[in-house]
């Protein structure tokens, strides 16, 4: 007899059967989870009661914490896989994927992943009382053991300094790249977890893309972080766009680091640098509290002046005054006025000067 303590994450979790257990049923396994939420994979999800060794399975909980398993110990396992992505678990002990005896080549590398409070993560262990996603090539047969011998070490599939990246929590997305279709596989992705967990992806459930694209987003939080790189350049007098589906873009250019209301589709395009006139857009979001962004387009080099103003006409702050080079620019403002001191709710009037040009809009704070 064997113990075992299993440690889960508030909300969805991947788990499996590490032990041989006299009682396999979910709710004596895992008596802390929500019942009703484990859910196994062939085709989609099925709901399920119990666990079986080898397979992997969705299960919900309220709080993070442990439990603790007895059973007797499983040191060698054969998995049955079918063409396409597979939800597995392995043995009572730790193991390497370079041990997994896979003798007729069947996975396809770089997608076995493991789930966190993040998102998907590639795996180079497989955890005891983990469930984990893998990519098959076709129908066959694997098998986990101890004893296997170790292959070479897994091979490296991040494309950072060598393609354009996205990085969201632990998800790195590469983009203006070309791969084979065969190369492509070892960047797809799982199929989208349950409604409740984080998952950022391109469209056709991958993590690399050529040139225009849309990024899908499963996420309970208001904003987004994304680290950006861009080492492959766009082309002479073009330049990578992030658009969010409400209208809103950012310029990608070098690195850096932006912060994004949440939405549930962002598209990445190339685009003239140059606009062809001037415009001072909507700010975004509208209302707003207490922070919001005021995006404008240059077609030449200008001096800039934009204002914030109440609707006494008074100034209430100064956001740009400088000469910007042509393009399209943004800048946020955190309803402060000028000395840093908060502004009351209301309506107020923001006003850009660029050489002739002058435009005014309207946006609310509210408090």
């Amino acid at each position: 007899m064997e113990t075992m303590d299993i440690e889960f994450l508030s909300n969805w979790n991947l788990v499996g059967l590490p032990l041989e257990v006299e009682d396999a049923d979910y709710s004596t396994l895992f008596p802390e989870s929500i019942e009703g939420t484990l859910y196994s994979f062939n085709d989609g999800y099925n709901l399920e009661t119990s666990l079986t060794q080898g397979a992997g399975y969705w299960l919900r909980f309220n709080e993070e914490g442990s439990t603790t398993l007895y059973g007797s110990p499983i040191n060698e396992l054969s998995i049955g896989l079918h063409e396409g992505w597979n939800l597995i678990s392995g043995t009572t002990h730790s193991l390497n994927i370079s041990n997994i005896q896979d003798q007729d080549e069947l996975i396809v590398p770089g997608t076995i992943y493991g789930f966190t409070d993040t998102g998907y993560l590639n795996s180079d262990i497989l955890e005891p009382g983990k469930g984990y996603w893998l990519r098959s090539y076709e129908d066959g047969e694997i098998t986990l053991t101890g004893l296997a011998l170790s292959r070479a070490k897994p091979h490296n599939f991040s494309l950072k300094g060598r393609a354009n990246s996205l990085t969201i929590n632990n998800t790195e997305l590469y983009f203006g790249v070309e791969a084979s279709d065969r190369e492509k596989l070892s960047y797809s992705l799982p199929p989208k977890p349950p409604v409740g967990a984080f998952d950022i992806r391109f469209t056709g459930d991958t993590r690399i893309a050529s040139e225009e694209t849309e990024i899908e987003v499963m996420s309970t939080s208001q904003s987004l972080t994304i680290g950006y790189a861009v080492v492959i350049d766009a082309g002479e007098r073009m330049s990578w766009v992030l658009k969010s589906k409400s209208g809103n873009e950012y310029t990608l250019a070098g690195t850096g680091e932006i912060t994004v209301p949440t939405e549930e589709a962002f598209y990445l395009e190339k685009r003239e640098i140059i606009p062809l006139s001037y415009t001072l857009h909507q700010n975004y979001p509208n209302p707003f509290n207490p922070i919001t962004t005021l995006r404008y387009d240059l077609p030449e080099q200008a001096q800039v002046i934009l204002t914030v103003y109440d609707l006494l006409g008074r100034e209430v702050t100064q956001l740009v005054n400088t000469t910007q080079d042509a393009g399209y620019t943004s800048v946020q403002w955190d309803a402060a006025d000028s000395f840093g001191k908060p502004v009351s709710a209301g309506v107020y009037l923001y006003q850009i000067r660029a050489g002739e040009f002058v435009q005014t809009r309207k946006m609310v704070l509210l408090k």
